[in-house]
């Protein structure tokens, strides 16, 4: 009989949670939060770091969960709440009323688990933003906004049209230096938008004096929270509630619930979710020097696309135009050196694939003269080098690698070996038949000075031939002929004023850039002195790291 009445108790009980949040979420004034806020919610659970804790999730949250009476928000008194808002430190004075009452139940009640999951995903992002809001003289409090804007998903997306964690509209997004283009939206990006928003807040502040009208100006503007005021003729917010719009009336409620719901969610029975990944992982930027997409990263360095995409979400195309503007990467830790050491082998790796327009017939690139050829590059090998380094380095596979070099059969590479391996590149239409001529007459002895020290590999067009095997096999055999070529060293001098005039009239004056290329490595090539070249070309030491695959460098 007991046990009879106290599941009658438990079942009225959980029926009263029921009808509580099921009130809320049909009340007019506060269904467009709540649909805004559940929408945010989905969209994060999309998020690659968030699937790959779906096993956790689901046993954190089995389907037969429910919030059980002891922990029901429906069942704390009035003077509880108001004892415990009371007691966190907040700029905001976090008033207790029945709107907050029900904000609080619907967070608690209704979505006990989206609020376990956010407040794993806090662990995150609420150091960076305390960090930022800090430095700029805002409550740090104020992180609590995340929460209510976009439920921490930097996707997020308004029916007006405001994007990401702090739901930045498009001309106050440029206002605080946050670009929006088709490639890049820096309202995504985590860092860039807590500054901005920072700004803003501290602008508001400078304002109103009050950090509550400084949360209702944030959400409806200035223009229409002066207006409360001159219509009101009051000057603080819940002296001008009934005079600004209907959703932000709820704004200020839903953040004082969603401060108490972080700071005593375990009062609740809610226990943050332990997420694997990011919070495991020890991420850093880097600035992108070169054009690349995540999917060349990806087959380069071995990380997931979609990893890309959710430590980098103010990218909208999956690439990076670094050689347009200052763009930085977020990257786990253990990949950082990794990606400044092959750059160059990145942004020319599968570019066939990324860049198909680039390899059409004839494609034409800055000039009518532009092409692009097949390229066979030699690179010597270092000590400690192997297969699978030198493949990663150039964006390749060692398959690819064994199949260009069919007369190296072991598997350790020894010091000194050149490796062929075959690209593609931008050179002169018109200069591709004059060098083709030229490298039919160039001797096997100068085949030695391919690479050069810095191990920076020269650029050859392909014959068919494996030139490494050949030079490999020949190196041994110049230091032979050293001593004969020394005797017929006196020959060769009677010709040379002839040969420097003739090279003088055939020699270019301009050189088009291939992927990988350097203004050091240009100069070196065509025996130039950097600093000359530069100015020639009126560059700086800035503007000569940025130069790019098809450009023209004068060379007199």
């Amino acid at each position: 009989m007991l046990k009879c009445r106290t599941n009658i108790v438990l079942w009225i009980f959980s029926l009263m949670s029921f009808i509580s949040f099921t009130s809320v979420g049909q009340n007019d004034e506060r269904s467009e939060d709540y649909i805004n806020f559940e929408r945010n919610y989905n969209d994060l659970l999309q998020s690659y770091y968030i699937k790959s804790n779906e096993k956790l999730l689901n046993e954190r949250f089995p389907s037969t969960a429910f919030m059980s009476p002891a922990y029901s928000a429906a069942s704390v008194s009035d003077e509880v709440y108001r004892q415990r808002l009371n007691s966190i430190p907040s700029a905001v004075k976090l008033v207790y009323n029945k709107n907050v009452r029900s904000h609080i139940i619907y967070y608690l009640d209704r979505l006990n688990k989206s609020v376990g999951l956010m407040l794993g995903v806090s662990k995150y992002y609420f150091p960076i933003f305390e960090n930022i809001l800090d430095s700029y003289g805002v409550p740090s409090d104020l992180k609590y906004l995340v929460v209510i804007e976009s439920a921490f998903n930097p996707r997020a997306v308004s029916k007006a049209g405001a994007t990401g964690l702090w739901q930045f509209m498009y001309a106050t997004g440029k206002t605080y230096d946050l670009r929006v283009n088709s490639i890049i939206d820096d309202r995504r990006d985590p860092i860039k938008s807590t500054i901005a928003a920072a700004k803003y807040l501290n602008d508001l502040y400078k304002i109103y004096d009050d950090w509550s009208l400084v949360l209702a100006a944030y959400n409806c503007g200035p223009g229409n929270v002066n207006k409360a005021i001159k219509r009101s003729g009051k000057n603080s917010f819940w002296e001008i509630y009934n005079f600004l719009p209907r959703e932000t009336r709820n704004y200020v409620p839903a953040f004082i619930a969603a401060t108490y719901v972080m700071n005593f969610y375990a009062e609740h029975g809610i226990k943050p979710v332990s997420l694997t990944r990011p919070l495991s992982l020890i991420t850093d930027t880097v600035m992108v020097n070169k054009d690349i997409f995540f999917g060349q990263i990806g087959d380069v360095l071995k990380i997931s696309v979609d990893e890309l995409r959710d430590l980098n979400p103010q990218y909208k195309m999956d690439y990076i135009p670094g050689t347009q503007d200052k763009y930085s990467l977020r990257l786990p830790l253990k990949y950082i050196n990794e990606y400044i050491e092959f750059e160059d082998s990145i942004s020319v790796c599968n570019l066939e694939k990324y860049r198909p327009e680039l390899f059409k017939k004839d494609t034409v690139v800055g000039d009518s003269n532009t092409v692009f050829v097949d390229k066979t590059i030699y690179h010597k090998v270092k000590r400690n080098e192997t297969w699978t380094s030198i493949a990663k380095r150039y964006g390749t596979s060692v398959t690819s690698l064994r199949q260009w070099n069919p007369k190296i059969k072991r598997n350790k590479l020894q010091a000194g070996t050149l490796l062929a391996i075959k690209t593609k590149v931008a050179v002169n239409k018109n200069s591709t038949t004059e060098k083709s001529e030229e490298e039919k007459t160039t001797t096997t002895s100068n085949n030695e000075d391919i690479q050069t020290n810095n191990n920076e590999p020269q650029q050859e067009v392909s014959t068919g031939n494996n030139k490494a095997d050949v030079i490999n096999k020949n190196v041994s055999k110049n230091k032979v002929k050293t001593k004969k070529k020394q005797s017929e060293t006196s020959n060769t001098n009677k010709n040379t004023s002839k040969t420097q005039t003739e090279k003088k009239t055939s020699s270019p004056t301009t050189h088009t850039v291939q992927p990988g290329e350097t203004i050091s490595a240009i100069a070196r090539k065509y025996g130039m002195n950097e600093q000359q070249l530069m100015k020639i070309n009126n560059l700086n030491n800035a503007s000569a790291k940025k130069i790019r695959p098809g450009q023209k460098i004068k060379l007199k």
